[in-house]
């Protein structure tokens, strides 16, 4: 199928995939909504979570009422380690996938482009489209979730490194003797400040016997901590400090080495606690105030939570079948 093919059909389909729930989104070729689905994720098997992604783009498209023949490209964004050029999935353990060839199975199905990023460098992307950040040409999106990961964006174009592994940031290692990491390491980020890490330290907390509201919580979860914070409970108030140190850190050394211009934390725990800026404005005034080079660096309104009720992933993988189809050549079918 060629580029000319294609190109005048009215239609953009965005998906985000993650664990739980592949997300939809229709868009016109004027980038606007013109339907959505949300399905939970089909996990029985490989090839069953590719059939039920099909399905909700079928029915995405019903409720936007279109069909495949209106579309020009399909995005998505996928929990793992991807190769958008071959549109291989190489990792995706939530998924279940290793060495997959998603975008060539889907293009099949289909028999529309499909162009595949990393979720998270698709949320990266999703940013540039709202208004707040069309004009930077330097931002770092930082999704705190299960894992924690950067989507960066520079020069006004989205960055991948020169192994698609740039932005691992959960993998920097803060703490040389910390807690294990799911990589092997010890005390890298991911295993200080990600959401299962959060709950794991009120968990261990609690089998000291310290007073904390936290004891109304089994398990303790993430959210949990954040609501016994607010609560005013400082034991929690300790743990979420200790989590901004660590995430103010990380962040400091991403302004240091890539002189972004804004920094966007989502995800997760982002979403689970609005107050987790605080706590790492908190740090990064500590650091202005040790350093005049971060004082120069680190401005307090360079650091943002995700806009509210804007879904960076969905447009992120609506933008990346957008640029597709002008910048990559689409997989044979």
């Amino acid at each position: 199928m060629s580029i000319s093919a294609v190109s005048s059909r009215e239609f953009y389909v965005g998906v985000d995939v993650g664990g739980s729930k592949v997300a939809v989104l229709v868009s016109d070729d004027q980038g606007r909504e013109q339907g959505r689905y949300v399905a939970p994720t089909r996990l029985d098997s490989s090839r069953g979570t590719l059939e039920g992604i099909v399905d909700a783009i079928h029915t995405a498209l019903r409720v936007a009422q279109a069909d495949l023949e209106d579309v020009a490209a399909i995005g998505l964004g996928i929990p793992g380690r991807v190769e958008p050029e071959e549109g291989i999935v190489h990792l995706a353990v939530n998924l279940s996938w290793q060495n997959m060839p998603v975008g060539q199975i889907l293009q099949e199905a289909l028999g529309t482009p499909c162009w595949l990023e990393n979720d998270v460098r698709a949320a990266a992307l999703g940013l540039q489209r709202h208004p707040l950040y069309a004009q930077v040409q330097n931002l770092a999106y930082i999704s705190i979730g299960t894992g924690i990961s950067a989507g960066l964006i520079l020069n006004g174009r989205l960055y991948r490194g020169a192994h698609g592994m740039a932005g691992e940031i959960g993998h920097m290692m803060m703490l040389r003797d910390g807690p294990r990491c799911q990589c092997g390491s010890r005390g890298c980020l991911e295993a200080l400040a990600s959401g299962p890490a959060i709950a794991r330290r009120g968990e261990a907390i609690l089998q000291t016997g310290v007073k904390t509201i936290l004891s109304e919580w089994k398990p303790v979860t993430t959210r949990s901590v954040f609501q016994a914070a607010e609560a005013g409970d400082a034991i929690a108030q300790a743990i979420l400090q200790e989590v901004g140190r660590y995430l103010g850190q990380a962040l400091q050394q991403m302004v240091m080495a890539y002189d972004v211009e804004h920094i966007v934390l989502g995800g997760g725990v982002a979403s689970a606690g609005a107050s987790l800026l605080d706590y790492v404005l908190t740090d990064i005034k500590h650091q202005r105030e040790a350093s005049s080079l971060a004082k120069e660096m680190l401005q307090p309104e360079m650091f943002h939570m995700q806009p509210q009720n804007y879904e960076a992933g969905l447009w992120g993988a609506v933008v990346l079948a957008e640029n597709g189809l002008h910048t990559m050549q689409p997989l044979t079918i």
